[in-house]
């Protein structure tokens, strides 16, 4: 499979390093388009908001504020990072804010490249994951037994589409709650099922909930109400998708 070039932003306040990195990816990584460089953190925070990177190489310690402090403002973080830094004592803080990799001055090239390796081996592994979910799923809905893909660590697990009783969100974790009290999590937003499950009978009752009507037991009145569903999990409707779950359940009500 051909995957595009990995787009990469540097942000260090001191350009000698910026030219030090983007001469070890040019040397050694050709698969990496340099996309922009800062030597400033809030302007390299602005680039990497507006031009979503797949990959950032961030200095820790910098003016005004640091690279943990730049990553806190972006949240959920849509990309790999790999800290460079002078100072040992931020390695434990880089890899609890996920990082890639953690890299040292002055640069060792060997340790370079196995951290860089790394990082592109897991953005590479994540576009094929997104290019076979989306495969999947285009030729799920032309399926007439109505499976849905759902991307696990292992790999993909293939569920009826009636089976599904809600979908919680949970940031960029969605959870699947299933008959026989089963329970999957994928690490995608709630939003893409929304767009692939039948609209017929699954509706978005809250910002964290879609549920499959035809598990829908009881509607309680509210503000906006609750419903309870057949594994008995009761579940609140936002004011401004009441009038929608209603009218969706009048529709579904008529097919029967």
């Amino acid at each position: 499979m051909n995957l595009p070039m990995i787009r990469a932003i540097l942000v260090d306040d001191e350009p000698n390093n910026t030219r030090y990195v983007k001469e070890l990816l040019q040397q050694h990584f050709p698969a990496v388009d340099i996309a922009a460089i800062c030597n400033d953190a809030t302007e390299g925070m602005l680039l990497i908001d507006e031009m979503q990177p797949q990959l950032v190489f961030m200095d820790v310690e910098m003016p005004g504020l640091n690279g943990f402090e730049v990553l806190q403002q972006l949240e959920p973080l849509g990309f790999e990072v790999i800290f460079i830094t002078a100072y040992n004592h931020y390695a434990v803080q880089a890899f609890e804010a996920n990082a890639a990799g953690y890299l040292t001055k002055p640069l060792a090239v060997d340790k370079f490249i196995k951290v860089t390796a790394t990082a592109i081996q897991k953005i590479e592994k994540d576009e094929i994951n997104r290019n076979l979910f989306s495969m999947l799923q285009h030729n799920g809905a032309k399926e007439t037994n109505n499976k849905i893909a759902l991307p696990t660590q292992t790999g993909f697990h293939f569920v009826q589409s009636n089976d599904i009783i809600y979908l919680e969100s949970n940031g960029n974790y969605t959870q699947f709650y299933l008959q026989h009290n089963r329970k999957i999590t994928v690490s995608r937003q709630i939003g893409e099922y929304e767009k692939l499950l039948p609209a017929d009978v699954f509706v978005r009752t809250h910002d964290k909930y879609i549920i499959n009507i035809e598990c829908l037991t009881e509607y309680m009145r509210g503000n906006g109400g609750d419903v309870k569903l057949q594994n008995g999990v009761v579940l609140p409707v936002s004011m401004r998708r009441k009038d929608n779950l209603l009218l969706r359940f009048e529709k579904w009500m008529k097919r029967k």
